[in-house]
Parts: structure tokens; sequence; C-alpha cells
């Protein structure tokens, strides 16, 4: 997120207090059901490679830019896929091991030897089909250290990674300007809390037990001008 955006989704949330706006305090639940075998989506997938070569991802393995696997927000972590170059009609087999891409109009971020494999890695960016071939048990091996989980409102770092969907709000550098936008989150919408991965405290809330409900709060958070992403907490 820009400062110019998190500070007008800032002035917005501080005019909706300052004219009254009640705290909505969502539950913990557990997740949602398992993933369809067969399940379908369709959009753009993007590439990652050298810059984060060698360094954890979500799922706490090591990243390999040369390997066949991909970051996607909501499927579980170890999930299997074939992902389709639509431009291209070539295949390949990947492994969820990773969030993201958090850039609106994009559906996936595929290592390097992915992308090579898809045919798409000079281009940066193609058209593509994922279908679930497996879902994911995998548990996160990345246990975030002291400090790295930042909890306003109700709620203990221990708890935070359950599992459940959430809604990605913004991501900073500085850990106090993460801190104070989920301050005011939370005095909206009650569960907002700071998790530190790589570079960025990523600020989020919620914590719901389907996709459904959790695109319907990022559909909430929107209204007050505030570019958001649904994902999983782990």
């Amino acid at each position: 997120m820009s400062k110019a955006r998190a500070a007008a989704g800032l002035a917005i949330l501080l005019l909706v207090l300052l004219a009254g706006c009640g705290t909505h305090r969502k539950p913990r639940t557990s997740p949602q059901a398992r993933v369809p075998i067969g399940q379908i989506q369709e959009g753009t997938s993007s590439w990652y490679g050298r810059e984060f070569d060698g360094r954890p991802t979500a799922s706490g393995e090591r990243f390999d830019m040369h390997g066949l696997t991909a970051a996607h927000r909501t499927l579980p972590l170890g999930t299997r896929v074939r992902v389709t170059n639509l431009d291209n009609g070539r295949e390949a087999d990947l492994k969820i091991n990773d969030r993201g891409p958090f850039v609106r109009g994009r559906i996936l971020d595929c290592s390097y030897g992915a992308a090579k494999a898809l045919g798409f890695a000079g281009a940066g960016l193609a058209k593509v089909r994922i279908e679930v071939l497996a879902e994911g048990r995998e548990k996160p091996r990345y246990v975030p250290g002291p400090g790295e989980v930042l909890v306003g409102g109700s709620g203990s770092p221990g708890t935070v990674l359950d599992g459940t969907f959430t809604v990605q709000a913004g991501a900073f550098v500085n850990v106090a300007n993460a801190t104070r936008f989920r301050d005011q989150l939370t005095k909206v919408f009650g569960d907002a809390y700071v998790i530190k991965f790589r570079d960025f405290y990523r600020v989020r809330v919620g914590h719901l037990a389907g996709e459904d409900a959790a695109e319907a709060l990022r559909e909430r958070i929107q209204k007050y001008g505030i570019e958001s992403f649904v994902t999983r907490n782990d």
C-alpha cells in the first residue's frame, strides 16, 4: 500500500470514528471445509525469483526460484495444482507453499522455474487456469518470533495464525505506521492485528471460517477507501 493510500485510508477511518461509528467484532471460528478437487480458477499470474531465493515462504520452506512452486492467497499450503498457460497451452503441476500475490488483478505468483516451464518467464505475466489436484494439509513451519505478531483488541499472538480466512488491509516497512493503522481498524472492526513477514508488517482484519464471509468483510473495508485482499492466517 502506498503512503498516500494509507494516509487516505486513515483519514477516512478517523472521519467515520468521529461520526460515531460503532465497533464491530468478528468471532474467531475454525477454518471452512475442504477445497474441492477439480476446483477451477482463472486469472493473471506473475512470477518471482532471485530477490526471494533462499528466503522462507509462508509454509516455512526455503524458496527455490528454480522449483515448481507458487504463491496463492487462499488455497491451503501444500495444495497441488495444475496450472495451464492459456496464452500458449503449456501446463505444469505446482505446489502452493507461499502466500500472494497481493496485487490487484492477479491470482497466482509462480516461482521463476514454474514461469519458465509455463513459458512466460520472459513476458512476466500470463493468463492462467488453476485446477486443484490435491488439497494440502501442511502446517506452516514458520513460527513468528517475539514482536512479529502485534495484536489489537482481543486475542493473543499465539492464537492469530490459526488457518482461518482474513483480510489484509495494508503492508508497511515501518512498524509504527503499521500499528497505528491497526489501532484505527480495531476501533471500527474489532479484530485487527499485525504480522511481520520478510520485510513488511502486514495489517490484517478478522478470523473468518469461510472465504465468502471474508470477502464480505473485504467489501466493507473497501467502502472506507482501503484496498485489501482475502488471504489465510498462516
